[in-house]
């Protein structure tokens, strides 16, 4: 049976917080953040990416498919 990995990215790569292994894509998804803090605006509010990824391994954990998740 695959196991899914999140990786929950913050500012596109500078950092990131990396979470496994789950049993379906679905319960992998609850855990996405999909939106992180980036940087303040010329009118002072906070803006934010967005980015999460879920890697889908195989039983010997090599990568299967990635899927990409953001917010519009």
């Amino acid at each position: 049976m695959n196991k899914f990995q999140v990786i929950n990215w913050s500012d596109y790569m500078r950092a990131s917080e990396c979470l496994g292994n789950f049993g379906s894509l679905d319960s992998a998804m609850n855990f996405c953040k999909h939106q992180t803090p980036y940087n303040w605006d010329d009118h002072g509010t906070l803006t934010f990416e967005e980015y999460s990824e879920v890697t889908e391994l195989d039983q010997n954990y090599n990568p299967v498919k990635t899927y990409y998740f953001i917010s519009c």
